[in-house]
Parts: C-alpha cells; structure tokens; sequence
C-alpha cells in the first residue's frame, strides 16, 4: 500500500473505532491480569498468615489462589478472543475488504496507464525493402 493509502484509512472513522475498542480491550485483558497477579504476589510476601489458613480440606488459600491464577489466564484468554472474533474481526474484515478493493482498482488502473502510455509512444518499425526476385521471361536464360 502507499503512503496515501495508510493516511486514508488511518482517517476512517471505523478504523478508529476498531483501533479504541482494541485499546480498550487490551488495556482491560492486562490490567485485570497484572491486578490479579500482583495482589497474590503481595499476599505471598506480606500475608503470610492469610495465605497459610486451610481453604478447603488440607488445600490452603496461597495454593487456592495460585491455581485460580491459572483459571483466571484462560478466562481471560476466552474473553479476548470472544470480544475480538465478535467486535473486531468482522470490522477489520470489512476493512480489509475495502482496502484490497481500492489497491485491485489501483493496480487495474495502474495497467491501463502502462498500456495507454505504451500505445502512445509506439512508433511504427521502418519496413525492411523487399527484395523482389527479378522474374525471367521466357525466352531469357
């Protein structure tokens, strides 16, 4: 693509709205996930106390929290590409579509051009003199 093509979809108003809710997404997939990893981090280091009562049976909360960390990563996972395949794709697609239809165009056009511009500079080749046989009569030989 060209310099003018980027600048042209850069300036579309649904290639905006595609990139903010990637932004947005993204922002929120990560902060939950460095929050969430963070706060066991902390509690492993200052609430050693919290982090060693049984939870369940002989499974305490550090090892509770450690395994939800794990679920957490593919909830989290399943939420992007949920979010994505239905808000993003379908107008990255549309995009996309768009964009290869205005190059194909381009380069259609571009052919054209080529083809006009070779028409116009073409010269015709100065015709070889032919060479004609002399034909003897007859009686000549």
């Amino acid at each position: 693509m060209a310099d003018g093509e980027f600048l042209a979809l850069a300036d579309d108003r649904r290639f905006r709205l595609l990139r903010t809710r990637f932004r947005r997404l993204a922002l929120t997939v990560v902060g939950s996930f460095l929050g969430w990893y963070f706060l066991y981090i902390a509690l492993s280091a200052f609430a050693r106390d919290f982090m060693a009562r049984p939870a369940i049976g002989n499974v305490n909360v550090a090892l509770l929290l450690g395994v939800l960390q794990f679920a957490s990563t593919f909830l989290l996972a399943w939420r992007y590409t949920w979010y994505a395949s239905r808000k993003l794709d379908p107008l990255s697609a549309q995009l996309r579509a768009e964009a290869e239809q205005r190059r194909a165009e381009f380069e259609r056009l571009e052919r054209v051009l080529a083809e006009r511009r070779r028409i116009e500079n073409w010269t015709p080749q100065p015709r070889p003199r032919a060479r004609h046989r002399r034909v003897r009569a007859r009686g000549d030989q």
